[in-house]
């Protein structure tokens, strides 16, 4: 029998666990931004706590410690996307329009956001094999998606792998890419948006029968053996090798998941061989995104000089932003973590990288007098770029086979001509 005040009592536990779950929620949303902007291990607890009006010591009512709260972060961007990818499912109209409605679903700019997948490498263990396989599962919904589309004519034929892992680049991106976008405004993801899904859909070449054939290999890019009897040619040839190894580290596991054990350790040297060059981990990031720079700003130039039209340079200066992934040579990736690092060092990154920005979207301006591209919104293109290859180094290995070029040409044809078949 129900005694007096039970059912009073079952209400008040429910509406307890319901503010609960919203306080967890609310404390994820605030994770979810903090470590996208700094990196989870740099991540502020205090920070998080009070962006929710929270006290550093409640956050852990909610979680164990800072490794439970990356991976609820982590987990809850995998349920997330596994819950739009099946709605998106769900829809009419052909593989195209599913994707659409993931996309639309996923930048929702109503939506507070996702912890992008880039220090998975904190987690150890369990957790991380949690996060992975519920990321992998994502992966494979949305290339048979891809898949069903290339089986029923609705899509062309294509690498489904390499399609699914550069939408999740874009998606990924987009939402952090406004700290780098000189004079971002609050429209600056809808813009993005819609111009992914019209790339996606029809590309950005105004010829449809256009193709590429590149003018340059990414080996000119890779630094040439120093004489050995050159003490200066060999003390620079150990230092590039140091920020290259660093560099591939980061990208590959994120900054706060590779130690200067693990980079002097891929070396085979030991730390006091990193301390005769560098000071410190922060020094060494400094430096590696220094290199980055340097290489961007020569693919810029090589794609300025060999380009003949708005699209050849684009496509170029793309291309090789691949490859340079692909193979191993491995500029820095700013996928996560920007604001982690000292006040003057970001100030300066911002600098040069809307200044190589700037250069590659003024091959975009050269299409209004060509007319090889179509008209379409190159800033937010340039974007869409950036979030492909700044994702290749979480899923793609210098070792696979398609490394040669296939990677390269099958991202070129995606901004060059989109996936819809051709009638």
């Amino acid at each position: 029998m129900l005694q007096p005040g039970a059912m009073t009592a079952d209400l008040t536990a429910i509406e307890a666990r319901a503010d609960r779950d919203t306080r967890r929620d609310a404390l994820l949303d605030a994770a979810a931004a903090e470590f996208n902007a700094r990196g989870v291990s740099r991540a502020s607890i205090s920070r998080i706590a009070a962006a929710k009006g929270l006290t550093r010591a409640a956050v852990y009512y909610y979680v164990r410690d800072r490794a439970d709260l990356v991976f609820q972060a982590y987990a809850r961007s995998c349920q997330t996307m596994a819950r739009d990818l099946e709605t998106a499912e769900a829809c009419s109209g052909g593989a195209l329009a599913q994707l659409e409605a993931f996309i639309r679903l996923a930048l929702d700019t109503g939506r507070p956001p996702t912890a992008v997948l880039g220090d998975l490498h904190f987690l150890t263990g369990a957790a991380r094999q949690v996060i992975a396989t519920a990321h992998e599962a994502n992966v494979q919904r949305l290339r048979g998606i891809i898949r069903m589309g290339v089986a029923m004519g609705d899509l062309r034929p294509c690498d489904d792998e390499i399609i699914a892992q550069a939408l999740i680049g874009m998606m990924a991106w987009i939402p952090l890419s406004a700290e780098w976008v000189e004079g971002a405004d609050a429209d600056h993801q809808a813009r993005a948006v819609e111009t992914l899904i019209d790339v996606m859909t029809r590309g950005e070449a105004a010829d449809p029968d256009w193709t590429f054939a590149p003018p340059i290999s990414i080996d000119a890019f890779f630094p040439p053996p120093p004489d050995p009897f050159d003490r200066t040619q060999v003390a620079e040839a150990k230092l590039e090798r140091l920020l290259l190894t660093a560099s591939a580290m980061f990208n590959r596991r994120g900054v706060d998941g590779a130690s200067l054990d693990d980079v002097v350790g891929a070396l085979g040297a030991t730390k006091g061989v990193f301390y005769h060059y560098l000071d410190n981990k922060t020094q060494l990031v400094v430096r590696c995104q220094e290199r980055a720079n340097r290489l961007y700003d020569a693919f810029a130039e090589a794609a300025d000089r060999l380009g003949k039209t708005s699209l050849e340079k684009a496509v170029i200066g793309f291309y090789l932003l691949v490859q340079a992934q692909a193979t191993g040579l491995a500029p820095l990736i700013q996928l996560v973590g920007h604001a982690a690092f000292p006040p003057a060092a970001r100030r300066a990154m911002r600098k040069r990288n809307r200044a190589v920005q700037q250069r590659y979207q003024a091959f975009g301006e050269l299409s209004r007098t060509d007319g090889a591209m179509r008209a379409i919104d190159f800033n937010a293109v340039s974007q869409l770029g950036a979030g492909v290859f700044e994702w290749l180094p979480k899923w793609f290995e210098p070792t696979d086979p398609r490394a040669d070029e296939r990677l390269a040409r099958e991202l070129v044809e995606l901004f060059a001509h989109g996936l819809r078949a051709r009638s």
